[in-house]
């Protein structure tokens, strides 16, 4: 059986866990060692000490969650999650791409300006302690990527279009999660998105890999 090395709240392992879902392919869900960093059998499994990581039946390893997407994609290609018309793919990759590269960097801007994370809270920061500059910054990028990814969903049901895709599970956690948590959705603004974070609740595969302790908004005390 696969195994699938990574963290319950990780929006990177929450995305694999998705495709893996959608697929149907069983996986056991190994957690890290706490003293990863410099644990040497995790070094042997990513040499970069990140997760998630799959575990091959072999003992061969894939790390990076859109690689081991695309692997999944390519040896499990039953429900397919990529288009067949060759810009469609290419579209959903860079979906896919893009939120991991800048959409991730600026919800770290926002949350680091406006909260304290203390596992499994999101704690506001008191008034005096935001970082008022990076948090208005953050708002404004962030409506940006919300702003592209409404007109992205026009006329589709999901980011693949009639395909729930590898763009559909990447974007599952940061939508449906942080965003969500904070306010962002859903929202009359983005009413496309709002409409896709009610629908993709509903998959099986999303509930299924949906964290067993998901993180919760909590006041300064």
């Amino acid at each position: 059986m696969l195994k699938l090395h990574g963290y319950d709240r990780s929006p990177f392992s929450w995305k694999t866990r998705i495709v893996l879902e959608e697929k149907k392919v069983p996986y056991e869900m190994v957690a890290p060692p706490e003293n990863k960093n410099e644990d040497s059998k995790f070094g042997r499994l990513n040499p970069f000490r990140l997760t998630p990581v799959l575990q091959l039946e072999d003992g061969k390893t894939v790390y990076e969650s859109t690689v081991i997407d695309e692997y999944l994609e390519e040896v499990y290609p039953k429900p397919p999650m990529l288009p067949k018309d060759p810009y469609e793919r290419a579209r959903v990759r860079m979906l896919e791409d893009s939120t991991d590269l800048y959409l991730y960097r600026t919800l770290s801007d926002l949350r680091s300006a406006e909260f304290n994370y203390e596992a499994p809270y999101l704690i506001r920061k008191k008034k005096a302690d935001v970082d008022h500059k990076l948090s208005e910054e953050s708002r404004t990028k962030m409506h940006e990527h919300l702003s592209r990814l409404e007109k992205e969903l026009e006329g589709r049901t999901w980011f693949g279009g009639d395909i729930f895709s590898v763009a559909d599970a990447a974007l599952a956690a940061p939508l449906t999660g942080t965003l969500t948590l904070i306010g962002f959705l859903p929202s009359d603004k983005y009413r496309d998105l709002s409409a896709w974070c009610r629908r993709i609740k509903e998959r099986p595969s999303y509930i299924a890999a949906a964290p067993k302790q998901p993180v919760t908004l909590k006041d300064a005390s």
